[in-house]
């Protein structure tokens, strides 16, 4: 279960309508996608962050594991994300970002 200002949102155009994303207050911080080859899944985690800045890459044995891992993920860094986006939105309001 995801905090009450992040939710799972569809951002790629699948078949199967899957939401691939988690968004907090309107800004992408996980996604989730598959491999086009071998079908397995993975997580792209602070996708919030330039891609200067570390981003993290987790394998997931499943759509469904990646769904509880993403949303414990979610719940443990929370805090650091909302400050994570709302400093970023001051440094793009000041000419910054």
């Amino acid at each position: 279960m995801l905090p009450p200002d992040f939710h799972w949102r569809s951002v790629a155009s699948r078949p199967d309508g899957k939401d691939d994303a988690v968004l907090c207050d309107g800004t992408q911080v996980l996604r989730l996608s598959q491999r086009i080859n071998a079908g397995s899944w993975f997580a792209n985690l602070n996708t919030h962050r330039p891609l200067a800045e570390q981003r993290t890459y987790r394998e997931c044995s499943s759509y469904e594991q990646g769904v509880i891992g993403a949303e414990m993920w979610i719940n443990r860094h929370q805090d650091r994300l909302r400050a994570e986006i709302d400093r970023l939105r001051a440094e793009r309001r000041s000419g910054k970002g």
